[in-house]
């Protein structure tokens, strides 16, 4: 078997997976919480790594696994009622359960893993109806498990191309691309859970560090990095991150949020005004858009338009605090 050198980062080992296939018994005290096992084993072709079979076993396993789970979901919790599709319940909950690897080996022709999920049932629904309000966080789930999903058929087209004999090298070369899109993948969904569900920003970051490394044109890896530069009130790296993330993806919302929030920062609220309202614009939905416009409002004298933008925000994320401090200081303000 040949042994390519691989762009995959060598960190990419210590990547969690989602999974869980087999329902362990539970006790009455734990009656709320279910525990899943499940065994992958992925047959290697001529063109993969150790690294590369452990990245697209991890994929697979979590595709097939979280479907299971949005189905138990739907029929034994609350979750039924929230009109959700299971691709979609499979979306959000990639960023919330966590899985402990229990073993893996590699023989050098096959990838064997072993993993276990334990999940308050109760919990999950409560953070899976948190998400499905938040239209940022809700898209960008929903799109990287739709850029995995393509970049894992890539991996099957090409793998059979091998198979059949038909493989030339630019197959080779695709082969690789579609790899490491599914590792920069994992990188970014990693970095995204950190950042909104353990609020672990160092983590996070590196995480984002990661997924760019291994794809350099990765624009919401890019706007992750400039949200955790806007928190922590570095601003001017916060600007040059976002611009790099729009200069990516003109048609992403986030990294227009984030440049106008970083420019609010830097007290050009004009210019934070213009990227807000496109940010509105291509996400008419997106609450912190709204509040961070609310703020650049405020610091134009514009107090009637900050107090619609903070309302608006506060109706499409009720527990938008940011939002409620806004139309506290326009209220101090006219009274």
């Amino acid at each position: 078997m040949k042994r390519e050198s691989w762009s995959l980062n060598k960190n990419i080992g210590y990547l969690l997976i989602f999974s869980m296939v087999f329902w362990l018994p539970i006790t009455a005290a734990s009656a709320k919480t279910v525990t899943y096992v499940k065994e992958y084993t992925y047959q290697a072709s001529e063109l993969d790594s150790k690294l590369s079979s452990r990245t697209v076993a991890m994929e697979q396993v979590k595709r097939l696994l979280l479907e299971e789970l949005g189905t138990y979901l739907i029929s034994e919790t609350e979750v039924k009622d929230f009109q959700l599709t299971r691709d979609r319940i499979s979306s959000l909950t990639a960023g919330i359960v966590m899985t402990v690897i229990l073993e893996e080996t590699w023989d050098g022709r096959t990838y064997f893993l072993k993993a276990k999920i334990t999940t308050d049932t109760d919990e999950l629904v409560k953070s899976l109806d948190r998400i499905r309000g938040n239209q940022e966080e809700s898209k960008n789930w929903e799109e990287t498990r739709k850029k995995t999903e393509e970049a894992l058929r890539e991996i099957e087209k090409l793998k059979k191309e091998i198979a059949d004999g038909k493989a030339e090298k630019i197959s080779q070369e695709k082969y690789v691309k579609a790899v490491n899109e599914l590792s920069a993948l994992e990188w970014f969904r990693k970095g995204y859970a950190l950042r909104h569900n353990e609020k672990n920003n160092q983590e996070a970051m590196k995480a984002f560090d990661k997924a760019i490394e291994i794809d350099p044109n990765f624009a919401k890896a890019y706007a992750g990095r400039a949200a955790i530069y806007n928190e922590w009130r570095q601003y001017k790296k916060g600007l040059r991150e976002s611009e790099q993330a729009v200069k990516l993806d003109p048609n992403l919302a986030w990294g227009y949020n984030c440049r106008g929030w970083a420019y609010n920062g830097l007290r050009n609220h004009q210019k934070a005004l213009e990227d807000l309202t496109r940010a509105i614009e291509l996400e008419p939905k997106y609450a912190w858009a709204y509040s961070h416009r609310s703020s650049a409002y405020y610091f134009l004298a514009k107090y009637h338009q900050a107090i619609e933008d903070a309302n608006r925000a506060i109706e499409l994320a009720p527990g938008l605090a940011n939002a409620y401090f806004n139309r506290g200081e326009v209220a101090r303000i006219i009274g």
